[in-house]
This record gives C-alpha cells, structure tokens and sequence, in this order.
C-alpha cells in the first residue's frame, strides 16, 4: 500500500537547516493499521504529513499504490487527496456547520455527487460512528468523543483508501479514547481500510495496531509487529516508551540481590501460553525453584500476553533443564543475571 525510500525532510528557520526527517525506509501492507510513536518533536507529524504531500519531501520516494507521489503534478494531488482521509488531533471541524454538513463538505468540494448520493453517504457515515440522533447538532453542542467521530466520518467520506490520524486521541480523556481506538479498528476490519497513525502513547499503539515504527531525531530507531517492539524492544527510546506503559523492566525490577547460582529470568507469555499453568508444571517437571518477583497481563490487540519475572534457583542442572522446559512450551525466556 505505502513503501517510503530514503525519505528526508528539512526546513530553513531563520537561516539555519533543520532536518526534520532523516533517510526513512518504511513499507506498510495493505489493510493493516500502523502505528508512528515517538516523543513530541521526534519528526512524527512531518512523516505522516508528507503521505498526502501537506508536507512535501526534500529528497526521497513515497510510493502508494505504486505510483511515485513525489512526482505528481498539482491536480493530480488534489485527486490523490480524495483517497486519502486525514483525522486531526483538534478536530478541525466547521463550527458554523451541523454534524451532517461538516461530514457532507468532502462530498461537495469533489462536484462528483448528487445531492441524493450525498445525503445517504452522509446518513451511512453518521450511523457508522454513532451520531444519527446529533445530525443536526453544531460542533460547540458536542463532547470531544463526539467531535472526533465527526472527524471521522468527514474522512471517510470520499470512500478513501488509506486513513491518517495526526494524534486523533491525545485531545481525549482515557475512556473516550478508548471509544475511538475501538471505532478505528471496527472500520478497519469492517472496510478493510489501511490506517496509519502517530502517536506517543504506547497503549494506543498496543490497542490495535498491527505493526510499529518508532522515530527519534527525525530517523526510525526500531520497527516490527507491536509484539516484538514491545515485548523486547532494543533501542533505549523504545524502552522508555515501553517502561511508561508498566511491562517489566531489569532496572525496576531488581527487588533483592540474587541468590549465588540463581538466576533472574524474564518470561513472556503469547496466546493461550498465558493462561497455562506453566510455571506449575515447569517446577514439577524440573525440581527449580521458581519465585515470582513481578509480573503484568494485558493484550496486544487481541492476542494476551503476559510477562514474568521470576528468579530460578536450584542446582545448575535444575535450572537449565527448567529453561528448556520453558522452550518446549513456547515461553520465551531472557536470562538477565
């Protein structure tokens, strides 16, 4: 659906070069939603701006569909524009339009509609996200779950390919954002609709994104499937972001000195592993002695998780035959001391 190549992106300010974006490498797959976290600053918002050429690369490739858009002439961005729908963190909404006319604008600007056509793409949209009772609300008689619907629908108006979200829940307290992030991945399952998004929340990109890249000073320090970056992330950014969002972590997680021949050991639990009495077994099977310093349960996506810190103990005979009894079981395990 996307590939990026060596992607760049500077600005003048006041004579000076500042590089915003520095040599991106980036595909994302059709229908999947694809998180860009990063810490405020880091170049998230200049990358997703240049998907529909609201920013415009320095140098580099942004291929969708195939077609180079770098390349394009003027009116042929304004039709690549229409198949790509853009949710904002503010909304950015038409305060002196109704739900219904906000959701409708797209459709008009584009002269490609009837106003029969328009109408029922209007209602199918608001029954979509859930307003059919605030059609003819304004933006000021609305919650901010509310508003961001609308943004919603208003992107999806033009039967787009792709979405971008610019922060669309940062504005939002917790549980409509939760409301939001559920929305987005009902139309992604239900229109087969590539989404990307940016954020610097790590729970949004563990609710429902498929795959992640994490930026920092303008490059990609870190991607892969939002299981892999976030169970085992590698670079010292993404284990910031990681350690905000309470998954287990060697510093916090030093409770006591270790017992001489002990071992500490990070455990993760995928799928159904995580709800096996595996630890049971491991210690009946083996003769280790397994104590349990922390642990966290959760969900990536749909698929639960579960990480624990145990300390084994036992003779050295216990405790390999202990972590390869955590092999046969598909746990994966992390010797750190």
């Amino acid at each position: 659906m996307i590939r990026i190549e060596n992607l760049h992106k500077t600005y003048q300010v006041e004579g000076r070069t500042i590089t915003a974006l520095d040599n991106i490498n980036l595909t994302i797959h059709q229908g999947e939603i694809f998180g860009i976290i990063g810490r405020s600053g880091a170049g998230k918002s200049s990358l997703i701006r240049t998907l529909n050429l609201l920013e415009h690369p320095s140098q580099g490739r942004i291929f969708i569909e195939d077609t180079d858009i770098t390349r394009l002439d003027q009116q042929a961005v304004r039709l690549l524009r229409q198949r790509i729908g853009m949710i904002f963190q503010h909304f950015n909404l038409l305060n002196a339009k109704t739900v219904a006319e906000n959701i409708c604008w797209p459709l008009i600007i584009t002269g490609q509609y009837t106003q029969t056509q328009r109408t029922q793409r209007v209602n199918e949209l608001l029954a979509l996200v859930g307003l059919s009772a605030h059609r003819d609300q304004y933006p000021s008689q609305l919650s901010g779950g509310q508003k961001q619907r609308v943004g919603i629908a208003r992107a999806l108006a033009n039967y787009p390919h792709m979405l971008l979200c610019d922060e669309a829940t940062s504005a939002l307290d917790p549980q409509t954002t939760q409301s939001i992030l559920r929305l987005l991945l009902d139309i992604n399952r239900e229109l087969g609709l590539t989404i990307v998004l940016i954020t610097h929340e790590m729970h949004v990109i563990r609710s429902i994104c498929d795959r992640v890249a994490v930026i920092e000073s303008g490059s990609i320090v870190e991607s892969g499937t939002v299981a892999q970056v976030f169970l085992h992330p590698h670079h010292i950014t993404t284990q910031s972001l990681v350690a905000q969002s309470h998954t287990l972590s060697e510093d916090n997680a030093s409770l006591h000195d270790l017992p001489a021949g002990s071992q500490r050991v990070r455990l993760t639990f995928m799928g159904k592993a995580a709800y096996q009495p595996i630890l049971s077994h491991v210690a009946t099977a083996t003769r280790a002695q397994i104590t349990i310093l922390q642990g966290t349960v959760g969900h990536i996506k749909d698929t639960p998780y579960g990480q624990l810190l145990i300390e084994l103990g036992g003779t050295s005979q216990d405790i390999a035959r202990a972590l390869a009894a955590f092999d046969e079981q598909h746990v994966h395990h992390e010797v750190l001391q």
